[in-house]
Parts: structure tokens; sequence; C-alpha cells
């Protein structure tokens, strides 16, 4: 009797073209070339990367550091934060771990601003540059995409250690 069997999953073996479908994709190795993973993760271009976020040459940085000097943060043009640098006197300065982490928050995210400053300032000149009205742009900037003027991100640093280190340092 010629036709087609039932389907069985539990055959190890495709008899009609000899593909072993027990061992999943293992059947297709003979056919392709899977590169076997690296033993070092950094030189894997495919692991997953939770370190600093990668920095091309000559992209600017923005960095804060606290008036203390104990806490200081760099960002990237996009906002992303890329390094953290503490003094040996941070930890010492600080009350409790919850403290310093605190503090790292708030100068990251003045950092953060300030990066966000500069992608305002670069859309505005570009957008200006091919004729669009300044006080629209800037509106626009602010309102539809969020991103802080410069002024603004002075204004908050200039807020924030007024308020949070007044008295420490003059």
């Amino acid at each position: 009797m010629m036709g087609n069997q039932p389907f069985d999953d539990d055959d190890e073996v495709d008899t009609e073209d000899g593909v072993d479908i027990g061992d999943g994709l293992a059947a297709f190795d003979d056919i392709f070339d899977v590169p076997a993973p690296h033993a070092d993760p950094e030189l894997d271009p495919l692991a997953p990367d939770f370190g600093i976020p990668e920095q091309a040459p000559g992209e600017p940085l923005f960095t804060v550091t606290n008036p203390p000097g104990t806490v200081t943060v760099s960002a990237l043009l996009d906002g992303r934060i890329h390094r953290i640098e503490l003094s040996p006197e941070a930890t010492a300065e600080a009350d409790s771990e919850a403290q310093l982490a605190a503090e790292i928050v708030v100068i990251a995210d003045l950092a953060h601003q300030q990066a966000r400053s500069a992608q305002f300032s670069y859309v505005l000149e570009g957008m200006q540059d091919h004729g669009h009205d300044a006080a629209e742009t800037r509106d626009f900037l602010t309102r539809s995409v969020g991103l802080p003027s410069p002024e603004q991100a002075d204004a908050a640093r200039a807020q924030i250690f007024a308020t949070r280190y007044a008295g420490d340092h003059e």
C-alpha cells in the first residue's frame, strides 16, 4: 500500500530523507557553518554588552561634577550616561550608600540634561540653516520633542547646586 504514513512525533529519524530530527538544528551543522561562541565575551561581537556605551572618536562628552568634586558624570550627545567617576573622598563624605547613590543620580540627571540641551542647540541651528523660524523651532523642540534648551539646563544646574550645596563650598 503506497501513501503517506501518519506523523509520529516519537520517530527519531525521518526515513524518507535521512535527516535526524531528534537533534533539532544540529541536523543543519553539515550544511551551514555555525561559529562556536567565544570563550571571552569581550571578543564575541554578538555578545550582549552591558558595559560602558560606545563613544565614537570625536563624539563630544558632557560632563558635570558636583561642587565638592566627589562625583563626576559624563553623558554622550544622546543623553546616555557614558562614565561615572568617584573621587576617593566620595565614600568617606557620604553617610551611606543610599546618600552616595542619590548624589550620583542627581549629577547624572544634570549631565543628561546638559547633553540633551546640546541636541537642542544642534537641531535649532540646523533648522535655522534651512530657513525655519527660531522661535517656532525652539517651542517645538521644547514642547513636542522634550529637549531642554541650554538656558533651561543651565538654570536646572544652578538651582540644584544652589539648593543642594548651599553653604558647602564657595
